[in-house]
């Protein structure tokens, strides 16, 4: 059987990091070697080696189940702090774009403080900069 979307709850699609949602649920327990093999000991030993094959692939679907999971909730909280990132990097350019306007208009204007004006931009620039990419 599998489960799709109403396993879970319809107000949040991420499972909770302690819900396991099995993928797959495998129903072996039809399964009568008699039909292929006949009956006996040498049946009896095929089929449990069947339902020990099928136990460790019912588990292995399971553990890739939890896997995609939890790579799941990791890309969006990666996507996320991207997200962030990026605003904080726009939030930066607009600010480095104000500080280039200004440089402009000081040089335009012939002054001994525009000299001191430049240098105190600058090294704030570079401040700004450093602290920007802790």
């Amino acid at each position: 059987m599998i489960l799709g979307r109403s396993a879970r709850n319809k107000k949040n699609d991420d499972p909770t990091p302690d819900e396991h949602i099995p993928l797959v649920r495998l129903d072996h327990s039809r399964f009568d070697p008699s039909q292929y093999l006949g009956s006996g000991p040498k049946a009896d030993v095929v089929a449990a080696r069947k339902e020990e094959v099928l136990d460790d692939m019912e588990a292995a679907v399971d553990r890739l189940g939890f896997i995609a999971h939890t790579i799941r909730s990791e890309v969006k909280e990666q996507d996320g702090m991207l997200d962030t990132l990026g605003d904080e990097v726009d939030d930066g350019s607009e600010g480095m774009g104000k500080v280039m306007k200004q440089i402009t208009r000081l040089l335009g204007t012939p002054d001994r403080g525009r000299l001191y004006c430049i240098l105190i931009l600058i090294v704030v620039n570079v401040v700004l900069l450093i602290i920007l990419t802790l």
